[in-house]
């Protein structure tokens, strides 16, 4: 997003920038009551951006705060996944939400991101109709004016426009417990666990160990040089770091949307018997975690070695 002073025209501005651009108002279906889990606010979810997705949860103390789960563009220069995009998001009294937007300086390919450079921001969950409702967000360029949206979604003191939002998912969730895909030693499965409190939300997308941490099968030995770790998002949490132990030991710290998609491969294996332990962090904060156990083909070596060819005996006959 570009950075626009306070002492230019912004709103003739924002129709250069942004070619007059409003999100197109998705409508969905009312999700009834079961989309709205005792205790939540109807604001949580996962909703749409202007091509990509911001996922909104609670925090300790009563505030909100909007990270993108998918990467989304407001004006010229992209929110990239992992990016806390809206902070600060405390409820008002009148039923709205207050808080900032993150801006950029420049344009691409040299967009910046001053953590200082937010604007205000208000945000209201608005119901046209008893079947249908959507988020409307309201922006001013930082150290401007805090907008307004009354209850009847009239917008007020926004310096650089609204947006409206729809609803596309309730916050993913980790499960308590689940498996790895593939055995470790034979007979043994691989096992996991997940803890994260990504708001209150429930339903919008179950996160398991197995299907997010993919480890090599093997029947009864491991005979390979090295070991490659599948890696696959969850749906609107990618992750942002995985950290591999080998026996307790620290073996592999990635981090990065981008560099955990290639996966995570370990060389210089142990021989014998050992334990590989992943712990994955997604973008929202949620753990999940899980080990799985080898033992290698060969003895005595310090690598594990491919598995011997057997020599051909030729007989020769007199």
């Amino acid at each position: 997003m570009l950075y626009i002073s306070r002492d230019r025209d912004v709103r003739s501005l924002l129709c250069r920038s942004l070619r007059c651009f409003l999100l197109t108002l998705v409508v969905l279906p009312a999700l009834g009551t079961s989309a709205i889990a005792a205790g939540t606010s109807e604001i949580e979810g996962v909703r749409s951006f202007n091509g990509g997705a911001v996922a909104i949860q609670s925090l300790p103390g009563g505030t909100f705060q909007g990270t993108v789960v998918s990467p989304t563009k407001f004006a010229e220069c992209e929110h990239p996944a992992g990016q806390v995009m809206w902070t600060e998001m405390r409820p008002q009294a009148d039923g709205s939400f207050w808080g900032l937007h993150q801006w950029f300086h420049g344009t691409p390919p040299n967009c910046e991101e001053p953590p200082a450079l937010k604007g205000p921001t208000a945000w209201r969950v608005l119901h046209p109709s008893a079947n249908t409702r959507y988020l409307k967000v309201c922006f001013s360029a930082p150290e401007a004016t805090q907008p307004k949206i009354g209850p009847d979604g009239t917008a007020t003191e926004d310096t650089y426009g609204c947006s409206n939002s729809a609803l596309i998912s309730e916050l993913p969730v980790v499960e308590g417990e689940g498996e790895s895909k593939g055995k470790g030693k034979e007979g043994e499965a691989g096992t996991g666990t997940g803890s994260g409190t990504p708001g209150s939300g429930t339903g919008g997308g179950t996160i398991t160990f197995g299907k997010t941490v993919v480890l090599p099968y093997t029947k009864a030995c491991f005979a390979q040089s090295s070991l490659k770790i599948a890696l696959h998002n969850p749906k609107y949490d990618p992750l942002k770091q995985v950290l591999v132990k080998i026996n307790g030991k620290q073996v592999a710290n990635i981090t990065g949307i981008k560099r955990l998609q290639k996966g995570v491969t370990l060389t210089k294996l142990p021989t014998g018997t050992y334990r590989v332990s992943v712990v994955a962090t997604t973008v929202l904060d949620q753990h999940l975690s899980g080990s799985k156990t080898y033992k290698s083909c060969t003895k005595g070596s310090g690598k594990i070695k491919l598995k011997r060819v057997k020599k051909k005996h030729h007989h020769h006959h007199g």
